[in-house]
């Protein structure tokens, strides 16, 4: 389990330090520094693992996140670098007794390639290299240095659904396909048997949710927290994490659907999983803590000045704050 996560330099947190429980709820606005940490423990294990998410030219977890802040036509790896323009950036985790670092260290300052050094116990070496300026990276090792972690985020969706059609055939004899349908069957009104993939109109392929009357719909057809859950519970059981990390936990969930993700990571955390979560819900916050609460921490963060803080708040008082109708997005100020 990840204990400790200490970041310098890295996106837009200059300096900050988070201890980390079974599991750990973070709550906060935008902007506040929740999703930085979640990127951080994705990269830890190695920035240059595979991933369950189909991109080209590399489904390397670097790579995901460069796909996640891209804009217009803006390519590089220098998003990782706080300001975009200093020369490393530092992640570190304290997990297993033992402890981590990642370097993001720019070869030369006028050179536009980064080393992704490691460094573990009193060892340290080169696992890859970055571009500034292109979307190139060149892997040295792909090699797991801690225990793996897995980022959830509705923005990875289609690449999942793509991973999904890539490898379809080792999936499918997984046998997780017919245990979540069923699960889902539980959460919404219709009864899923199975999830198959089978052509479309045209004779192109389509991912489906089986009914038992033997209608399918595409899931892109379903509601968007319909598909989350599958394709979070598909690609979990694809990469078998030790860390499950999961972005804004709360979009398109209903308080019904909600509730079984909860009981979900209740389950995971009996296993000795652990799962961190990011929301801006006070009512997502109590409920997924509700139901592991000697186990789970909630922290309140913000980000000021590139300083990320974390304020622990227990159970009670996030239901004392939903009582008062306070919402955490505009009265951070206040609350920290």
């Amino acid at each position: 389990m990840i204990t400790v996560l200490e970041l310098e330099n890295f996106r837009g947190v200059k300096k900050g330090r988070i201890e980390l429980a079974p599991l750990t709820i973070l709550l906060g606005g935008n902007n506040s520094g929740k999703t930085t940490i979640l990127e951080a423990l994705f990269l830890a294990p190695n920035p240059f693992r595979g991933v369950p998410y189909s991109l080209k030219p590399y489904n390397a977890a670097v790579a995901v996140l460069r796909y996640l802040h891209e804009t217009l036509d803006s390519k590089g790896y220098a998003f990782l670098l706080y300001n975009y323009i200093l020369n490393s950036a530092k992640i570190s985790c304290r997990a297993d007794n033992m402890h981590y670092s990642l370097v993001f260290s720019k070869e030369q300052p006028s050179q536009d390639l980064i080393s992704v050094i490691l460094t573990k116990q009193d060892s340290s070496w080169t696992v890859g290299r970055l571009s500034t300026v292109h979307d190139n990276i060149t892997p040295i090792s792909s090699e797991l240095y801690m225990k793996n972690t897995l980022l959830i985020s509705s923005k990875l969706r289609d690449y999942g659904y793509r991973y999904i059609e890539e490898n379809w055939a080792a999936i499918i004899n997984l046998g997780i396909c017919r245990k979540v349908a069923k699960e889902t069957s539980e959460l919404v009104s219709e009864n899923y048997i199975d999830i198959t993939m089978e052509p479309f109109l045209g004779g192109q392929l389509a991912i489906y949710a089986f009914l038992e009357d033997g209608r399918r719909i595409r899931l892109g057809d379903l509601g968007e927290g319909v598909q989350n859950y599958i394709l979070a519970r598909v690609l979990y059981e694809v990469a078998k994490p030790e860390t499950l990390l999961w972005d804004d936990v709360e979009a398109h969930f209903n308080p019904r659907m909600l509730l079984r993700i909860a009981e979900w990571f209740s389950e995971l955390i009996e296993k000795n999983k652990q799962v961190i979560v990011s929301t801006h819900s006070l009512e997502a916050a109590k409920i997924i803590a509700g139901m592991a609460e000697e186990k789970a921490r909630i922290y309140l963060t913000s980000l000021k000045d590139g300083e990320l803080k974390a304020k622990s708040l227990t159970l009670k008082e996030v239901e004392e704050l939903q009582e008062a109708g306070i919402d955490v997005r505009v009265a951070e100020p206040m609350l920290l």
